[in-house]
């Protein structure tokens, strides 16, 4: 193997090596001041719509709170995995004219109101 083939190599497997760390580690992509709640909103991919959407599913949630919304959210699975289990069994809620899961309402407004 000649060297500047190596070196080819070697270069190429760093870039990508880099590019995975990127991705890992979320380098690119917005970024929220940390929060207690983080082990939750990060399974949100951009928690600015969210927020929006929590604002008004908060409206339908009377008495709720970032502790109360994140205690009823701690011990669940993935967002997605526990969305579809809620819409398969019902569990919908009616926010600005959408219908979603209730887990969906309870992550936005959890968004919302830290």
């Amino acid at each position: 193997m000649k060297r500047r083939g190596f070196l080819g190599g070697l270069a190429a497997l760093a870039i990508v090596a880099a590019g995975g760390a990127a991705w890992k580690f979320h380098l690119f992509g917005p970024h929220y001041a940390s929060t207690p709640y983080d082990d939750l909103l990060n399974q949100i991919a951009d928690r600015r719509p969210a927020m929006a959407f929590g604002r008004a599913a908060l409206k339908t949630m009377p008495g709720a709170n970032a502790a109360s919304l994140a205690q009823s959210l701690r011990g669940h699975g993935s967002l997605a995995g526990d969305a579809a289990h809620d819409a398969a069994q019902g569990r919908v809620s009616e926010v600005a004219g959408w219908v979603v899961p209730q887990i969906v309402a309870r992550y936005a407004a959890l968004a919302a109101v830290v």
